[in-house]
């Protein structure tokens, strides 16, 4: 399987003892079944022509592996009555005895390359870009982390173990059937073209009907998710018979392209069997005709029969293993479309790691957009000091979250420069930036684990004395010591056991157990009730102490005491000042102050 990245033997090569331990098995099967097909000729002509009185001529036909038999084990004529069915119960029991090795490291071999896969692909989707990762739909990652893997999983340890064994085992029966009759042989396999012409129509026909059932459990996957995730406005709305209704069409047309696969696999075996029926009838014909001419023996035909219908099954096999081959290649391509996506945030060389920071902030004429025809940010320019604390405010979309995703390097500038203590971001690598940083959202985000393991996630092993201290800080040790386990409870998907203050308070708590230099709060208080918005107030307060901090705020009740406050439109600074200055100018600020307070006397 290769695409315009790498090909899938990159994955199989650091595992090729245990392919070369596969393909020795798989010969050692081959061999085995070679072997039977052999034995059935003196076995046949033991019974048919010695036990019957036959001529002389058609004993002399079926002499060699007679003759090769007794030279090997020294046996006389009495022995080989005895050590033919032996022979053939060994030939048996090593088909099966090296098939179970054979299939053992197969499939061995295919769970640890599909392990590799699966951990490059989630490791380069952890690495895509914001941007990427916005755009994609998460329903279609998880088909290509799941079922496409899937896939390439059946294609590596079934698919390559059918191709070797039974193209081997073609081989070794290829042999025993010209060893006994060659014209016979040529006349049986005239028919191969004709097989090998409708395998390939089948598996044209597999791949693509596979890429087109792929893309199908993606959009499944997709609505299932985004239902499942917003439940509640589902629920709210009385759309249930309507999202039942999309996933039923999505459902329906996943069966519609499955059942073309299924119509193109259960054809495939009818096409071989009838094929198969054919050479069995002309093969018939001719070899009684050439024992009837004394061409063959008995035994010789019988074990040439035998040759040729063991022919069969890896025939089919084959045709089978092509058809599976084309979906866990579609199912690779797929996965490779992600894996050869250019948007992999990457560091520049020389990227430095900065251990202590002191907090100043500048940036410099900073221009950023999503898409080149609609800027977001239009040349920022502004200053912040170490422990200042610095309020945006402005209307939705006026871009004061953009402003943080590009200084936590979510994005990059299209021009224009972001300094932290005079050094440009760009040339900070992103783990040690984001390390001097804690970032508090509105969209509250917990795992489905511990409060303890929430709070400390992504600073190492959990400290219980700071994790309790980071929960007293942010008003959230309260309620977690009235939980049953405490600091042991779990939080439930997505927080789901805890209130939205109780979140939000441990998503304070998080960003304070790793100690940064500085602050980021982005709509902290914007969902909460007056009580724990109050609480969060208080513990904004404490955390901002002694460290540079921004605040994203719509409620201007909660950057009244910013040292500076930016009022942000259209993606432009429009006026900058504390709370009293720009009041004074009776601005933007100024009618922002009176929408929301319009009952109260301006504080000048």
């Amino acid at each position: 399987m290769t695409t315009s990245g790498q090909s899938i033997f990159t994955y199989i090569r650091p595992y090729g003892k245990r392919l070369v331990l596969a393909l020795f098995f798989m010969t050692l099967v081959a061999a085995f079944t070679a072997m039977f097909a052999l034995i059935i000729q003196p076995l046949m002509d033991e019974l048919f022509i010695q036990g019957a009185g036959g001529t002389a001529a058609m004993v002399e036909k079926g002499l060699r592996v007679r003759n090769w038999i007794q030279d090997l084990f020294q046996v006389d004529r009495q022995g080989m009555t005895l050590l033919l069915p032996q022979l053939l119960f060994i030939s048996f029991l090593g088909q099966a005895v090296f098939q179970f090795f054979s299939l053992y490291y197969t499939k061995t071999l295919g769970l640890k390359v599909v392990r590799n896969i699966r951990n490059d692909l989630y490791r380069n989707l952890m690495y895509q870009s914001i941007d990427f990762l916005s755009k994609s739909r998460t329903g279609d990652l998880v088909s290509r982390l799941t079922n496409d893997i899937e896939k390439i999983k059946f294609a590596v340890s079934e698919t390559l173990a059918v191709y070797v064994r039974e193209s081997l085992t073609l081989v070794a029966l290829l042999f025993v059937i010209f060893f006994h009759d060659w014209y016979l042989s040529l006349i049986s396999l005239l028919i191969l073209p004709v097989a090998a012409f409708f395998l390939a129509i089948f598996g044209r026909r597999v791949k693509k009907r596979g890429i087109q059932s792929q893309e199908a459990v993606a959009q499944l996957s997709n609505a299932f998710t985004e239902t499942m995730t917003g439940n509640k406005i589902v629920k709210a709305y009385n759309m249930e018979e309507e999202e039942i209704r999309r996933f039923s069409g999505l459902n329906h047309d996943h069966y519609h392209i499955n059942s073309r696969i299924a119509l193109v696999y259960s054809m495939a075996s009818p096409v071989m069997h009838t094929i198969g029926g054919l050479v069995a009838a002309i093969i018939f014909t001719l070899g009684m005709r050439r024992i009837a001419q004394g061409v063959m023996s008995p035994g010789q035909f019988s074990s040439f029969l035998a040759a040729l219908f063991l022919m069969y099954n890896p025939i089919k096999r084959l045709s089978q293993a092509n058809n599976d081959y084309q979906q866990g290649k579609a199912g690779y391509e797929r996965v490779q479309e992600i894996m050869n996506t250019d948007s992999v945030t990457r560091e520049p060389p020389g990227a430095r790691s900065l251990d202590h920071v002191a907090g100043k902030i500048e940036f410099r004429d900073v221009c950023f957009a999503y898409s080149p025809d609609t800027p977001v940010i239009r040349n920022v320019s502004f200053s912040v000091q170490p422990n200042e604390v610095v309020a945006l405010v402005g209307a939705s979309g006026s871009g004061k979250t953009t402003l943080m995703n590009l200084l936590m390097r979510f994005y990059e500038p299209d021009s224009g420069q972001i300094l932290l203590d005079d050094i440009n971001t760009a040339w900070i690598t992103r783990e040690s930036l984001r390390r001097h940083i804690g970032l508090v959202t509105q969209d509250v985000f917990l795992f489905n684990d511990t409060i303890a393991n929430n709070i400390a996630y992504g600073s190492g092993e959990p400290r219980i004395k700071e994790i309790r201290e980071a929960a007293r800080i942010a008003r959230a040790a309260d309620f977690i010591e009235k939980l049953p386990r405490n600091y042991a409870s779990r939080v439930g998907e997505r927080g789901v056991f805890l209130s939205t203050g109780q979140r939000q308070r441990i998503l304070i708590a998080r960003a304070i157990y790793r100690q940064p230099r500085i602050m980021v709060f982005d709509e902290a208080t914007s969902a909460l009730d007056t009580e724990s918005e109050k609480a969060i107030q208080e513990a904004m307060l404490d955390v901002m102490e002694g460290r540079t901090t921004f605040v994203i705020a719509h409620r201007l009740s909660t950057i009244i005491e910013a040292d500076m406050i930016l009022v942000i439109e259209n993606g432009c600074i429009r006026e900058s000042g504390n709370h009293r200055d720009l009041l004074k100018r009776r601005g933007l600020y100024y009618s922002l102050y009176n929408l929301q307070f319009p009952e109260m006397d301006i504080i000048m």
